[in-house]
């Protein structure tokens, strides 16, 4: 019966516990991130080549650096893109995709893999920060397998929110 009252005590206690981590502002207990409709273009769009798995793209600064260097990155592997784990990913499933586009899909369809052989023609994918609060959207233009050189091209979106 003792054991039974501690179980009780706990149970309620975890509950405390969690209605009080709960935000006002979250229909879950995940991070939350600005309005889909709050993105702004961040510049021009840019088009980048990596010569080969020792460099990445360097996504907030929209440039190629050395790999590891780069704290929110793209790099490449034998066959697809590397993102880092805090960020989110999904792949268009036709030819346009807004910043709106990418914070729905990556809501409902979040991409684990953006393999090259997934992008045919262009077909575009959006990478969103750890913080939420910038999206690049990616269209691949030529990748070479075995670690060739791959050739992207970058539009970037920033929120305030």
């Amino acid at each position: 019966m003792a054991a039974l009252a501690v179980l009780v005590v706990l149970a309620a206690a975890g509950g405390v516990v969690r209605f009080l981590g709960a935000r006002s502002d979250d229909a879950g207990y995940g991070p939350s991130y600005p309005a889909a409709d709050s993105y702004v273009p961040g510049g021009k769009e840019v088009e980048l080549t990596l010569p080969d798995a020792t460099y990445e793209f360097d996504l907030k600064s929209g440039k190629v650096v050395p790999a590891d260097t780069a704290a929110w990155y793209m790099a490449r592997d034998r066959s697809e893109f590397v993102l880092p784990e805090d960020s989110d990913a999904f792949v268009a499933p036709g030819e346009e995709l807004t910043p709106a586009d990418c914070v729905r899909g990556i809501d409902t369809e979040p991409a684990t893999r953006i393999a090259f052989a997934d992008l045919a023609d262009e077909r575009p994918f959006c990478v969103r920060s750890a913080d939420g609060r910038d999206i690049v959207v990616v269209r691949l233009i030529e990748a070479r397998s075995e670690g060739g050189p791959v050739t992207a091209a970058f539009e970037r979106y920033h929120s305030e929110r």
